[in-house]
């Protein structure tokens, strides 16, 4: 048997096996919902959602890491030690490019941002951990995507109100819905916001600390259109949390309901490149959130002065 057919004959079987998990591997309705749901309450109005509880058990892996990969340090490192070494070198490397004078002091915010984003974002993608949870009454759980069954938009998905649909296909009796013990913390914007938070406070008290009062004066002059541009400046700075939550949230939340969709269409063989690509979308939005942190550190602390020094240098040299 030729290449080619061998080729043919494997894409036949994939097909084969996706349409039959259709069938027979029906998984219900995917779940989606926006906000972060709520397992119990620690008190009253302070719920102790599945967000939460993924972040937890971040906290132990990364605890776990630091703890395995340094409790026997040897001077040629080899295993666990040897990989995070690797990680951690590489990340300082990349880090020390974009501002070498402030590596030192914030390289461990920027990498304990990377990790724990990274394995945030990829705690959705472990088997079962948005998919099994305990079930609650319907008219507790919110809206959620649902195919319609029934008259001129049957088959086609809409997002209904979870009263209005049953499902019985799902592991919960009649009249409830169930609602996952796990959550990536990435899709819960608590959880970015508040990293958005962390990062902004970073990087400006690290503009105080380096410019004085003087850091002020980027945003609020009296020098003609400059005091114009300041004020530009002043909103775009404020927005500058808010911007990086909501890009983390809303690639990582893309990429739950993507899979959480796909899976529902089509539960064999199709989620496997989706699941790849989610993979990287989670190391990229990682890196992109550390990486704007120390850019963003980077600008907060260079001064306009020391930009018109520098632009002054390179005229003289070009006279």
């Amino acid at each position: 048997m030729s290449g080619r057919m061998q080729a043919l004959v494997v894409v036949v079987v994939m097909l084969a096996v996706a349409a039959a998990s259709k069938m027979f591997l029906h998984s219900g309705d995917p779940h989606v919902e926006v906000a972060a749901e709520a397992l119990f309450y620690i008190a009253p109005g302070f719920p102790f959602t599945n967000s939460l509880l993924t972040m937890l058990v971040v906290d132990v892996v990364l605890i776990g890491l630091a703890f395995f990969a340094t409790r026997n340090i040897q001077q040629v490192p080899r295993g666990l030690q040897n990989i995070m070494e690797m990680v951690l070198e590489a990340l300082y490397n990349l880090f020390r490019n974009i501002s070498p004078k402030f590596i030192d002091r914030a390289f461990p915010l920027v990498a304990t941002i990377f990790l724990y984003v990274l394995i945030s974002n990829w705690s959705g993608l472990v088997p079962g951990a948005t998919s099994i949870g305990g079930c609650v009454p319907k008219e507790q759980a919110s809206a959620k995507i649902a195919m319609v069954q029934e008259g001129a938009n049957a088959g086609s998905i809409q997002y209904m109100a979870a009263a209005e649909y049953d499902n019985p296909y799902t592991s919960c009796a009649p009249g409830y819905a169930l609602i996952p013990f796990g959550r990536p913390p990435s899709t819960d914007l608590n959880f970015t916001f508040a990293l958005g938070i962390i990062s902004f406070l970073f990087f400006q008290f690290w503009g105080f600390k380096t410019l004085g009062i003087g850091y002020l004066s980027k945003f609020f002059n009296l020098q003609g259109i400059m005091s114009f541009v300041g004020i530009i400046e002043f909103i775009s700075e404020i927005m500058k949390p808010i911007a990086l939550a909501l890009r983390l949230f809303g690639n990582v939340f893309a990429g739950e309901v993507l899979i959480a969709i796909i899976i529902f269409l089509v539960p064999l063989v199709v989620p496997m490149p989706i699941y790849g690509f989610e993979i990287f979308i989670g190391f990229i939005q990682a890196i992109v959130f550390a990486l704007l942190t120390m850019a963003f550190l980077s600008i907060a602390t260079t001064s306009h002065d020391h930009d018109d020094e520098h632009h002054g240098e390179a005229k003289g040299h070009a006279h």
